[in-house]
């Protein structure tokens, strides 16, 4: 009788030894550890997947976008800039993307045309979203735009401290009416591509012209003047000049 309990024992220790090992050496797939993208909440997560370590933000953490004012802006005969002047009040946090639609109404409240675009977004503040030169049947009474925002991810870009500064800025009437602007990069990176947005307000701090252009590429560091102009000569010399450098938060930059 004892030597039968002492082999059951003995098989016992072994198969408890055996499968202490199988699960020490699948632990990874028995018990997987827990990730950003496995559809539960488990780690360091705020919510399912998102918040804390992850890069995914949780909805209720994220702020969404505002249209503050829309309007199409006379650019030629029959032609339009079509504008909006956009909030963000994130300061860690952005979209991939962001879609926008202008829809143009008529004097009898019914859409003439719509127009689609998509941008990236600047943190902390307002910038503008433009198509320029479309062709419409008369001049629009009424215009609105809204935008289609994604999921917000964490990013590197700080407001604190921006990667593009705006150095000088004037405007310099004309046949062919220029905006001279110089900009600044702060960081040891070469940006490309560096969209700039500008529009010109009058007295009364309403937009009248809108101009954009691209920077192919700013150095690491360095400065760079650009030159935005307008076909036409413009009716008045601007009281105040709005520069937007569209950074995409999503460039890679150094730590420091």
């Amino acid at each position: 009788m004892w030597e039968f309990k002492r082999k059951l024992l003995y098989a016992l220790s072994f198969i408890i030894i055996v499968a202490a090992l199988i699960v020490f050496f699948m632990r990874g797939i028995l018990f997987p550890a827990p990730t950003c993208f496995d559809g539960k909440q488990n780690g360091f997560e705020a919510n399912i997947d998102c918040g804390g370590e992850c890069q995914l933000m949780c909805q209720q953490d994220v702020n969404p976008l505002t249209v503050v004012w829309a309007k199409a802006v006379a650019s030629g005969k029959g032609m339009y800039d079509l504008v909006a002047l956009v909030t963000n009040s994130n300061i860690d946090n952005a979209s991939r993307v962001i879609g926008y639609t202008f829809n143009v109404y008529d004097a009898s409240g019914s859409i003439m045309r719509t127009f689609n675009g998509s941008t990236t977004a600047p943190l902390d503040g307002k910038f503008p979203v433009i198509i320029q030169g479309v062709t419409l049947p008369s001049a629009p009474v009424n215009t609105v735009a809204t935008l289609a925002d994604t999921l917000h991810y964490k990013v590197n870009e700080s407001p604190t401290s921006p990667t593009i500064r705006v150095l000088a800025r004037r405007y310099e009437a004309g046949q062919i009416p220029r905006v001279y602007v110089t900009v600044a990069n702060t960081k040891r990176i070469d940006i490309k591509n560096l969209p700039v947005r500008v529009l010109l307000f009058d007295n009364n701090d309403n937009v009248y012209a809108v101009g954009q252009t691209e920077i192919p590429e700013l150095p690491k560091e360095g400065v760079k003047e650009i030159i935005v102009t307008w076909h036409d000569p413009l009716p008045q010399p601007p009281t105040r000049i709005g520069v937007y450098p569209i950074f995409n938060p999503f460039e890679a930059l150094p730590n420091y």
